[in-house]
Order: structure tokens, then sequence, then C-alpha cells
């Protein structure tokens, strides 16, 4: 399937401002008889109300609303919970589904690019309340063109800082996905074209070695831009010391992170493929000096982690259709197709092996306490758009595997709100309720302070004082 350019989604978002999705508020709008709740002081206030003009939160109090707002500019929300506006801060906007053909005897992996699907995609994740992502990676073109065609309003769905093609020396070309370097194009200069095609962040990925992270880590703060890495050629303790600002993914599955008397005798027997999800969690001492070390450098150094939990419980529950399908009803056709049709990270697994992974699920959980517990900056992300992965609903299903890992709601509530604002560099006009601040809100039929779950009962969302109803927004995503 080849790819479909800027063009495509320059159509889509025509579309999108067809579909009577609402302008930001021209006028104070008011919304009054909720219960805020403020997760960055640990504190919830009942009969609250809040003004909205051009955008912005301009005024906030308690008890009696101002009356001087007409009435088609009164909204009631009594009995609603009013968080500040989710981040997913790993969703893949822009792709499609995968498909593998054979050129010149050799396998290339495509990522489809579908135009329909970014607009669906964009619905759903207001649907339940996200109002800004960060996409870690996919075609340039496409990720740079969503940011943009998101901020001048021609296309509907949540603000985001995105990067570009992935930097990885993949014996498999991923076109539309991922950027190989070679003798003339280097990594350096691969990160930076990035930078100069105006990515957020630069992405570097798994089979890149030291030297290759380190050039491309400083190729990326010379043009300015922030680093993400997925990492298993190079630990990441040493990938904090050499600068990397964020890591993806409970699973720092590098050797050198085990005990010294274990590691050859995993690097002997670890099979090719997927199967290292459980295999080194398996050799790996959570207790010991390697990841006291890793989780105390990535602390002193701030670098930012988001788990992506949900990706790796869809993976080791994969033999359970009640848990990969709990969400196929949310997912796109084409993707749902893809995913069973052989797109999934648990391909060639056995009955031992999801034995195996789910024996060691607790100590997946128990490392992300661990990191929440020493002062890594963690954030919640799903890994959208991977296999039974949906928008949105996958981000309160992060969450609640938080919860599970023992770590507290309101600690949660911040990850998903003013601590990802912090970690993606926006916190300075969004992540919170305050007067000054973007007017991004969720407004929640239940108390996410007394159960996370609550984040997934959405009735509407203000995105930049777009008052957006969550129900209206399911039921035009599936008519497109």
């Amino acid at each position: 399937m080849s790819l479909i350019r800027r063009v495509c989604l320059g159509a889509v978002s025509a579309l999108a401002l067809c579909a009577g999705a609402g302008a930001a508020a021209a006028e104070p709008h008011l919304y009054y008889g909720v219960t805020l709740v403020d997760p960055e002081h640990e504190t919830t206030t009942a009969n609250a109300w809040l003004v909205v003009d051009d955008g912005k939160i301009v005024r906030m109090g308690t008890g009696r609303a101002p009356r001087a707002i007409p009435a088609d500019r009164r909204h009631d929300f009594t009995g609603r919970y009013a968080l500040p506006g989710l981040f997913d801060t790993h969703a893949h906007v822009t792709l499609g589904p995968l498909s593998v053909a054979v050129q010149d005897g050799q396998p290339r992996v495509k990522v489809a690019y579908d135009p329909q699907i970014v607009a669906y995609n964009g619905r759903m994740l207001l649907a339940y309340g996200v109002t800004t992502v960060r996409d870690p990676g996919g075609d340039t073109v496409n990720t740079t063109a969503y940011a943009r065609d998101q901020r001048a309003g021609r296309i509907l769905g949540p603000e985001a800082l995105v990067a570009g093609l992935i930097i990885d020396r993949s014996p498999v070309p991923l076109d539309g996905l991922v950027a190989i370097p070679t003798a003339d194009r280097s990594v350096a200069v691969i990160a930076a074209e990035e930078a100069a095609a105006g990515v957020d962040y630069v992405k570097l990925y798994t089979t890149l070695n030291e030297q290759d992270l380190a050039e491309g880590i400083a190729a990326a703060k010379a043009a300015g831009v922030r680093t993400i890495g997925h990492l298993e050629g190079v630990s990441w303790t040493r990938a904090a010391e050499l600068g990397i600002d964020s890591l993806v993914h409970a699973m720092p599955i590098n050797p050198d992170l085990l005990p010294a008397d274990r590691r050859a005798a995993y690097v002997a027997s670890t099979r090719h493929g997927s199967y290292s999800f459980f295999e080194w969690y398996e050799a790996v001492d959570l207790d010991g000096p390697e990841i006291r070390r890793m989780i105390d450098t990535l602390a002193e150094r701030k670098v930012e982690v988001d788990a992506t939990l949900i990706a790796f419980y869809l993976a080791f529950w994969g033999d359970d259709p009640a848990v990969t399908d709990a969400d196929a009803a949310l997912a796109y056709p084409s993707l749902l197709k893809n995913w069973r049709s052989g797109f999934r990270f648990d391909l060639g697994w056995k009955a031992d092996d999801y034995r195996r992974a789910k024996a060691v699920w607790p100590k997946v959980l128990k490392l992300t306490r661990m990191m929440h517990e020493a002062g890594v900056p963690l954030t919640i992300g799903t890994d959208m758009a991977n296999p039974f992965l949906v928008p949105g609903a996958s981000l309160g299903r992060e969450m609640k595997l938080h919860a599970d890992a023992g770590i507290s709601n309101w600690a949660i509530l911040r990850m998903a709100t003013s601590d990802a604002a912090r970690a993606l560099r926006v916190d300075d006009r969004t992540g919170r309720l305050a007067p000054g601040w973007e007017a991004d809100v969720v407004f929640l039929k239940a108390d996410p302070v007394r159960d996370v779950a609550a984040v997934g009962q959405v009735e509407a969302v203000l995105s930049d004082g777009r008052l957006l109803w969550s129900d209206q927004l399911k039921a035009e995503a599936s008519s497109r």
C-alpha cells in the first residue's frame, strides 16, 4: 500500500471543519456546578464554576456563579467533575496498517497512511478527554502536518508534539516509519534533517549502538530538539548519562542491567523477537545494584519515562480474547483487521511463553512503582495504534495498571495532566485549571480520585475553549 501524503490530510481537515465540531468561545461562557479536581495540589472543590473566553480560563470561583453571562452561554455541569485535559504521551496518531512485501528478495515493511484513521483518532481521543498528545514516531510529513493543521484549526483532535521518522539500524526497511543510517547519511545527519522538518522530538531506536545514540542526542540538542529513546542496544543508565530526554516502555531490556553472573546465559539463550519482554524480567534482579543505579540516574537527570504498561499487558495476555478484544469495538476497522491477521507483539508465542510472561508481570509493575517512588518523572502513554490499543479508552486502562502497580490515584492523575505538561514543556499554558491557562478541561461523570477508572466516563471536553460532547464525538468518529 502506498503512502498518502499531506494533500489527503488537507482533505480530511476540510471535512473536519464541515462536521460542525464547534469553534472556540468568542464570548465568555460559564461552566458551573462542578467539582474541580486539582491533581497538582491534591484538592477537590465542590460547587465551583469557571468562565472561559477566547480559548482560556479567565475566572474561577465557588458558590453563586456570575449572573452577567446570558443563559445561552451558561452550562450546568452539576454533579460532574472537572479535571485538566488529559495527556497521552505515546499516541501514534497518523499510523495506519502494516504490510510486508518482498522486493529484490528482501522483505520490506510498509506503514500505510489513511486520513480517515487520523480523523477517527482525533475525535476519539477528544471523546475520552485527551486534549494533548505526544506522537513519538511516524512519517515526518504526516506527523508534522497533523500538528500544524490541528494548531490552525483545520483538523479536529488533540494538540500534538511530534517526532518523525524513527532512527534505527533495522535489518528490515520500514517505509513510513524508520530512517536507516548509511555511510552517506549518518545518525547525526538524519537527526538534523528531522529537526529542520519541524519535529519536536527525535526518536532513537533499539538497534542503535552507543556511538549512534551519542551522535543522535548531540545533533538533536544542537538543533534545539529533544530526544526520545526506545532502547535495547544501550542501557537506560548509559542513555541517561549521554543526555537522553525521555525513555519509553517499561522494557529496559539490555543485558548490562542484569546481574553480572546472569548476562552471558541471557545473551546465549534469549530468542529473536519479543520473547525478551519476559526473558529479561526472568533474569533481572530489581533489587540489585544495576537497577538501583539505573533508577537513581534517571531520577537525578530527570529523564522522563512513559511505561506503556497496557501495550505489554495486551501481549502477555494475548492468548485471552477477553483481554485483547475488550476494546475491539473502538478500534478502527482496518487496524483491527491488521492486528488480527498477524501484526501483534506476541507473534509466535506458545502457551508456555504466555505462562512465563504472566509470571513476571508483577515485576513489570514493581519496576514502574520503584521508578515513581525514586522520583523518576513518569507520564501516561499508551502506544496507541499498535496492536489492540485504541484512542482514548486505552489511556484509562493504562492509568488503572499504574494503580495496580501501587501508585496513588492522585499521582496517576498528575502523570496524565500537570506532570505530562511539565515533561512536554507546555506547563506554562496547559495541564492545570487556573486563570490564564488554556481551557483544556474534561468533565467526568464520576470522581477519578476515588477510582481512577472514572477517567473513562467522559461527558464533555473543552479543547482550547471549544465545548465538545463525548457521545457526539464518538458518533461522528464511527460514521466516518
